[in-house]
Order: C-alpha cells, then sequence, then structure tokens
C-alpha cells in the first residue's frame, strides 16, 4: 500500500531565469556532470528543480477522477433523504447527477422521472485567495514501494486551492414535501459536510446560499413543479503531477492515481 509522510515545504528563491533554463536545457538531472554543472553554476539544487518541474509540469496530462469523487460523494450524501407523505409514510428521495436543464427536459417526459427528486450539478471553479501561497514551494514526500520494498523520494509543487460550486436542486409538486427535504438539505452542514474520498479526506463542503422558490408548468400538462437550488462549496484542492527521485537521480512521474486506486483495492 502507497503512503506518504514527512511533508516539508521549502520557500524558493527564484534567480535569473536565463540562468535556470540554460542549466535546465543543457543537462538532465540524470547526466553525469549534473552536481559539478549545480557546483560550478549559480544556481541551487532547489532552483533546479524548481524549473524542472515546471517544465515537466506542462507536458503532463492530469487526469479529472477528483472531480468525478467528488459528485459520487455529494450523490452519496443526499441519496435517500427521508420525507413523510399524505399517509404519513416515510419515503426516501433519490439523488441523481444532472443540470437543470436537462432535468426539466426528462420531467416533459411523461413518467421518467419519479418526484421529489434531488439533483447534483457543478456550478463554478473559483479561485482562494485566503488558502494559496505567495511564493513557490516544493513539497518533498517518501512513498513506499511494495515492489522494491524501500522508500523512494517524492517532489511536486504543492496542491493548488480552489473553491469548487456545486447546486443541490430539490424538485418536488408540492410544497410539504419541498420543505421537508429543504431542512433535510441544511441539515446535513452542521456546519460543514467532511469530504471523504480516495484523494482527500481533509476537505469541508459548506452550505453557501440557497434561492427562492419557484414553479414552472411541464408542457400540455397540468403539473406544476417546484425547484429550489442550495449552492455547496467545496474547498479542496487541484493535485499537482507527483514525481519519482531515485537514488541514482533519475526523475519520472508518478501515477498517484493508480496507486491510490490499489491501495483502495487492498483495503477492500
Amino acid at each position: 500500500m502507497a503512503s506518504t509522510d514527512s511533508r516539508e515545504p521549502i520557500n524558493i528563491s527564484i534567480p535569473p531565469q536565463s540562468e535556470v533554463e540554460r542549466v535546465t536545457k543543457e543537462f538532465s538531472i540524470t547526466s553525469a556532470s549534473y552536481l559539478d554543472l549545480i557546483s560550478s553554476s549559480n544556481i541551487t539544487s532547489q532552483e533546479y528543480l524548481l524549473n524542472l518541474i515546471s517544465q515537466m509540469d506542462k507536458k503532463s496530462v492530469i487526469p479529472l477522477n477528483g472531480y468525478k469523487e467528488i459528485v459520487r460523494f455529494l450523490i452519496n450524501e443526499f441519496n435517500d433523504l427521508p420525507y413523510l407523505n399524505d399517509e404519513l409514510e416515510t419515503v426516501k428521495a433519490k439523488c441523481r447527477y444532472g443540470n437543470p436543464e436537462r432535468t426539466i427536459a426528462k420531467l416533459n417526459q411523461a413518467n421518467s422521472l419519479i418526484l421529489p427528486l434531488i439533483t447534483i450539478s457543478q456550478n463554478a471553479i473559483l479561485e482562494s485567495a485566503n488558502r494559496q501561497r505567495y511564493f513557490p514551494v516544493i513539497m518533498h514526500t517518501t512513498y513506499w514501494n511494495k515492489d522494491k520494498q524501500k522508500a523512494e523520494r517524492v517532489i511536486s509543487f504543492c496542491d493548488r486551492p480552489v473553491t469548487i460550486q456545486y447546486n443541490i436542486n430539490v424538485w418536488a409538486k408540492y410544497m410539504e414535501d419541498m420543505d421537508q427535504l429543504s431542512q433535510q438539505v441544511r441539515l446535513r452542514f452542521n456546519p460543514s459536510i467532511q469530504l471523504k474520498t480516495k484523494f482527500s479526506n481533509d476537505s469541508k463542503v459548506f452550505l453557501a446560499s440557497e434561492t427562492n422558490n419557484f414553479n414552472f408548468s411541464l408542457g400540455d400538462r397540468e403539473d406544476r413543479i417546484i425547484r429550489k437550488s442550495f449552492t455547496a462549496s467545496v474547498e479542496t484542492y487541484i493535485r499537482s503531477p507527483k514525481y519519482l527521485i531515485s537514488s541514482t537521480g533519475q526523475i519520472e512521474e508518478l501515477n498517484l492515481e493508480a496507486i491510490i486506486e490499489e491501495a483502495s483495492i487492498s483495503r477492500e
């Protein structure tokens, strides 16, 4: 199972960019004269790594599994919220992913969806200025390679803090059902929800706002639908690519998502 520890942020003072780029372009980290070059130049090894990681990040493809995991978590969190129907029976409302436009289109199809219903959709990704760093930072961690049975050094830029907004839409035919489900949604935030995914256990979900009720008709049918929308703010991070540095100085990209997936399967 993969594990990381010893997080040590290092603040970097950026040297003249031309000198760093000259060293990085002319020599690779695996070059035999790498240490001699660093010793004879005006840059430090940390400055060299800063520029090297910047160049490798430009070529890295970042998977979107982290966003999918957040959506899955929210759907699971708001699925099966209970409410009482006219016969005082407990009924559980289902939750699914879907933007409002698509949900309305589905509702216009006879008997395609059962109300009340809760839908989740992504709204926007915002900068989080109060959580970001003002200087480049290289994170040093270790990763346990179970195949080689040894710890390997991992470096990366620190993860970028962002706030992702999601819409939680509640759809119902009757105001009584809407009031009950709206109350259930508010109670989930007390005052926040701990976001737990394969990629993060330290993020928070807060209730940012909610809109007023409004209703609309379904085509030629006489049914009228009530909708209320809540905005949930997820304070999380965009994961930076990770790189392994071996004892010989070789550097390569680490497929962290594959490692997390393997660890998750082994726990099951």
